[in-house]
């Protein structure tokens, strides 16, 4: 049986700790095979792709000027196909962001409230130990109803140290997972939840500062939606920023997602792809999902569409986790390109078996999840796209472009251009003033750029993808200042 160490380290047998690292490996892979990305392409995609390929091929040897034609003008369609829907489903999302509904969650009596377990892993992060303690210790919920789990890597030994520097809270015991299997977050999250008694499960990454009532209004919001309700996301912001330009873009990037795009999935009742962090699951039914996949390496929107799959819910609150916004731009791109990643091997997996993921989702919800999360980095690609074709309508090009991209073909791209950038600069200007964020005008003016960084990320997003799918590329944190934290 394991116990908590005079050292606040949770002391397991080696027949518990066995069990825990095939569980936190294997699981998902033994009890839903379709299920797991360790294998994120299948043969038959494979295939597929292969397939497209050579008929591509032999189509543009035959008929060049007619393929590539057709080939420009269905990407460009394609790409307002998008940008329409997104802008529909913030259009709804956005009249909850201007009507905060916090206090339509009545509280839940301290007798009633479930016990909660908080899952916090952290990852050669020890310049952010100290303000992650600190943090959590703030989180207003009845100490014997509260368990925290602070996940530690065995061999990250500089984390470990910087542990050993503070007082751990008495309320906090740290797991130590085994260097064993991928090194990647949604395994040390199996790792911890083999652990976990609580009746909620959340996760809150090294950075996370949350609303203190989080807990209790996601526990008033379960006691509300009925036992279809399996998760409950809150709102992901940021704390710094003002520090530079791209943490505005980032700030704004977070405030259309998870203020816009998410509600308005959650109204339409449409399957959410989850964020990283501060999504409260039932753990009875995290358990009978076998956890996250391990090998994805964007476990989160897996997760979400899992839950919609097997016909339960996900519902958002207005709740707020503050975290830190990458304010390095190759630090951004690796994070960002770890999401694109993550989003294709999400969608391969969901569609290994269309029909049934059809079936399962619905003729819409299979739709959205092609669009939101299949489509996404597909989306910061072909906005590259649209900007080369708008810079050659206005340079100019050669003779031989012309055949290949006639005159309509540039003029849908160069408006594809002007409504993509317009779109998307719009709704973060709604957002940033729905938000009463006036400090954010000037970066939703100049959203467009950052598109740029997102079209990077997409195309090493596309090479990982092919040379190595579950490796994890690490974020670092800890890159703003105490001032701004507190700002």
């Amino acid at each position: 049986m394991s116990y908590r160490g005079s050292d606040a380290v949770l002391v397991v047998s080696p027949e518990e700790r066995a069990e825990a690292i095939h569980f936190a490996v294997s699981g998902l892979e033994e009890a839903f095979p379709d299920a797991s990305s360790r294998r994120p392409i299948v043969t038959w995609q494979w295939r597929a792709v292969a397939a497209l390929a050579a008929v591509f091929a032999v189509l543009v040897v035959l008929y060049p000027i007619t393929t590539l034609s057709v080939l420009g003008s269905s990407a460009v369609l394609f790409y307002l196909v998008i940008l329409a829907t997104r802008l529909v489903i913030a259009t709804v999302g956005l009249r909850r962001l201007e009507r905060p509904d916090a206090r339509s969650f009545p509280p839940v009596p301290d007798d009633d409230l479930p016990r909660y377990s908080v899952l916090m892993p952290a990852y050669h992060e020890p310049e952010v130990l100290a303000r992650l303690l600190d943090g959590v210790v703030k989180v207003d919920y009845p100490a014997d109803q509260l368990e925290i789990l602070l996940l530690l890597e065995e061999d990250d030994e500089e984390t470990i140290a910087a542990l050993h520097a503070v007082e751990v809270p008495d309320m906090i015991t740290v797991v130590m997972v085994p260097a064993e299997g991928p090194r990647t977050k949604p395994k040390a999250c199996n790792y911890g939840l083999y652990f976990a008694t609580g009746d909620i499960i959340t996760i809150y990454d090294a950075e996370d500062l949350p609303d203190a009532d989080q807990l209790r209004m996601a526990a008033s919001a379960f006691e509300m939606g009925g036992e279809h309700l399996a998760c409950v996301q809150a709102r992901l912001d940021y704390f710094n920023e003002r520090q530079n330009l791209l943490t505005k873009w980032f700030t704004l990037d977070y405030l259309t997602w998870f203020a816009c795009f998410l509600p308005g999935l959650d109204r339409l009742a449409l399957p959410i792809p989850l964020g990283g962090t501060s999504n409260h699951m039932r753990a009875p039914l995290l358990r009978e999902l076998a956890g996250w996949d391990p090998y994805n390496v964007t476990e989160d929107a897996d997760l979400g569409m899992r839950i919609y799959r097997l016909g339960y819910t996900t519902s958002v609150i207005p709740s707020v986790t503050l975290e830190e916004a990458n304010s390095d731009a190759i630090n951004w791109i690796r994070q960002r390109s770890r999401w694109y990643k993550g989003y294709a091997i999400t969608t391969a997996v969901l569609f290994r078996n269309p029909r049934q993921a059809v079936a399962e989702l619905g003729w819409v919800g299979a739709a959205i999840a092609l669009l939101l999360i299949g489509a996404t980095p597909v989306l910061a690609a072909l906005n590259l796209f649209t900007w080369l074709i708008t810079a050659a309508f206005f340079i100019g090009v050669p003779a031989s472009w012309e055949a290949i991209f006639p005159q309509w073909v540039v003029i849908l791209g160069v408006m594809s251009f002007v409504i993509g950038n317009a779109t998307v600069a719009y709704l973060s200007l709604l957002a940033a003033m729905a938000a009463k964020r006036p400090r954010l005008l000037w970066a939703a003016l100049t959203y467009p750029i950052y598109w740029l960084l997102m079209a990077i990320a997409a195309v090493k997003a596309m090479y990982q993808l092919v040379v190595k799918p579950s490796y994890w590329e690490k974020t670092v944190h800890g890159l703003s200042s105490d001032e701004e934290v507190s700002a």
